[in-house]
């Protein structure tokens, strides 16, 4: 009987229509799982918080890829980052303690946009940042894409909260590209006297409570 039925299509992963061209990303926030969570990722002058969140993603071998944006979705009380701007950097060799070798930082201009979801009474935004394009080689790298609310003329900003959007299904809803590898994100705040800490574990910047992936993602064209 079971060969009257349809046989199930193989539909090829489709990346978030803002992850364009897209190289990875990470995949969806699902706020219906027990472990889901978010971790402090922004830069909030009238609260005097500050610290990033850095996202692994990983290079197959024999390719190269032009990297030419980056994004994270963040969940936040506020609908506008001031000035709209956002830290970002590409790192390597991060390790617990270490930020590793800093490839490319700077601070861009940035889109602030809702993707439609929502957790935790905050609304969910994807902070995304152009940057002139960049040659990396296969290997395992880190990403950050930090939101700033430092205008202290935009009342907004007082009570500016960001938290970066984490990942706990497995797979993750939606990824796209190489999978995000698991449990090997890191939180970097003076802040939360936190200096690249796994966000992963008991011990961790989330407690144990999910963080064991992340909601980013990588413009460009790979090679």
């Amino acid at each position: 009987m079971s060969e009257n039925f349809p046989k199930p299509e193989n539909k090829p992963a489709k990346p978030p229509a803002y992850c364009k061209p897209c190289l990875f990303y990470g995949g969806d926030f699902d706020d219906s799982l027990a472990t889901a969570n978010g971790l402090w990722n922004g830069v909030n002058s009238e609260l005097g918080i500050a610290g990033e969140v850095l996202v692994p993603f990983t290079i197959p071998k024999g390719q190269i890829w032009f990297v030419s944006g980056l994004f994270t979705n963040n969940l936040s009380n506020v609908s506008v980052i001031d000035p709209k701007k956002a830290n970002w950097s590409i790192s390597k060799g991060v390790t617990t303690g270490s930020g590793g070798h800093t490839i490319a930082k700077g601070t861009a201009p940035a889109t602030y946009t809702p993707t439609g979801r929502s957790g935790f009474g905050l609304t969910e935004y994807t902070v995304l940042v152009k940057i002139e394009p960049l040659a990396l080689g296969p290997g395992t790298y880190w990403l950050t894409v930090a939101p700033l609310c430092t205008n202290s003329a935009d009342s907004a900003c007082t009570s500016a909260l960001y938290y970066e959007s984490d990942t706990e299904d497995s797979p993750p809803l939606n990824h796209y590209g190489p999978l995000e590898p698991n449990d090997m994100s890191y939180f970097n705040s003076a802040s939360f006297l936190d200096t690249y800490a796994p966000t992963w574990g008991a011990s961790g910047a989330c407690s144990g409570v999910g963080c064991d992936r992340f909601s980013a993602g990588v413009l460009g064209f790979g090679l």
